[in-house]
């Protein structure tokens, strides 16, 4: 398959967990539905128009932590409007617990490489605007209020790989489909995020992911293969991954 692969970075993220309500708690890297907006953003795609021709099926995407991460908490002000005249005059706020995720070791950098693939007719596009930073919309980390940039775009072509005793994996891994994880000095984390989305944003797949904290590889035993990537343009080392 067509590719290609790029980081996003910026000083602040927030992806939300699905299954919050009230309190705005984040994943600490962006799960699929995220990044399949970001993609659609980049086009400029109308809002809840692509759900299909960007579903898991069709659009392969996978994400790697670059760097470690930490999350902040803050308390958000938000006004609490019963009426269009409440918004200029309020009467009330309602605090609402915000989680932050920000780079490890008090710098505030943050960054994720993903990993795009396709067949589809607006592969060549997006592998066309990333290559020229002509992007419709700028890229945000989560929310538009915190902006990002892209940076290190490759073209690549994705192509599966035979199951392997143990493969080094670059990217986050889907729990179902790992035998076995070699032993090493990890910081592992798991965590259910979405995978598509349906009529009216409901999730309409969702799936549980690991990962190491910090961003390094996993070297795991697959009960199925895996894919490679492989760069066409740029120097890059072929890393080995997995969609989401």
């Amino acid at each position: 398959m067509k590719g290609v692969v790029f980081d996003i970075e910026g000083n602040f993220a927030h992806f939300r967990k699905f299954y919050t309500n009230s309190s705005s708690l984040s994943y600490s890297l962006p799960p699929r539905t995220t990044i399949e907006g970001l993609l659609a953003s980049f086009l400029g795609f109308e809002r809840d128009s692509y759900y299909e021709k960007m579903s898991s099926e069709k659009l392969h995407i996978a994400v790697k932590k670059n760097l470690p991460t930490r999350s902040i908490t803050q308390t958000l002000n938000y006004i609490k409007a019963t009426s269009v005249s409440k918004l200029n005059a309020p009467d009330e706020h309602t605090q609402i617990p915000f989680e932050v995720i920000t780079g490890g070791d008090n710098e505030y950098k943050v960054s994720y490489r993903i990993y795009a693939a396709s067949d589809e007719d607006y592969m060549d596009e997006l592998q066309d605007r990333l290559v020229k930073n002509k992007l419709v919309y700028p890229p945000s980390l989560g929310t538009v209020f915190f902006q990002g940039s892209v940076e290190n775009v490759s073209l690549c072509e994705i192509l599966p790989e035979e199951k392997e005793e143990y493969v080094k994996i670059s990217s986050i891994v889907l729990a179902e489909e790992i035998e076995e994880i070699k032993l090493g000095e990890y910081q592992l984390v798991k965590e259910r995020m979405p995978r598509d989305f349906g009529a009216n944003r409901q999730v309409k797949k969702s799936g549980s992911y690991i990962f190491d904290q910090r961003g390094k590889s996993l070297e795991v035993k697959f009960k199925r293969g895996y894919y490679a990537v492989n760069v066409l343009n740029g120097v890059r080392e072929k890393e080995n991954i997995v969609f989401m």
